[in-house]
């Protein structure tokens, strides 16, 4: 199990080298923290909560609109963008970009980590 939360945490630490990306955690969909780098003064408990809200209610909104499967959700603010993509049907990842990020570079990372953290949790799962 030590090299699940061992290989996760390298999940984020990729993320924290893509220049566009402040911020990640990893998150499971019923709002629980698995592993984070979110800056100080942020709840990760709270922000892992949230997250799994909107990713929740983003997809019964695209199921309920015929607009096929959830992808990613992207909140835009002053400060910058929340992405928040599925990672398999156990987790999902979130970053903190900077406002004027690369959103490409953002989606095909978080792409590239979302899918690395499903394989992760499935063999885990021993499946």
């Amino acid at each position: 199990m030590a090299d699940v939360w061992s290989d996760l945490d390298r999940v984020i630490k990729g993320l924290a080298t893509v220049s566009d990306i402040k911020a990640a955690a990893i998150v499971r969909r019923d709002g629980l923290i698995i592993t984070h780098n979110l800056p100080e003064g942020v709840d990760p408990k709270i922000a892992a909560a949230m997250t799994a809200a909107i990713v929740g209610t983003s997809e019964m909104a695209t199921a309920q609109l015929g607009q096929g499967r959830f992808s990613q959700a992207l909140i835009e603010s002053d400060e910058g963008k929340l992405v928040s993509t599925g990672a398999g049907d156990e987790a999902l990842v979130i970053a903190l970009a900077y406002r004027d990020a690369n959103l490409g570079m953002v989606l095909m990372a978080l792409d590239r980590a979302s899918r690395k953290v499903d394989e992760i949790l499935r063999r885990a799962q021993g499946r």
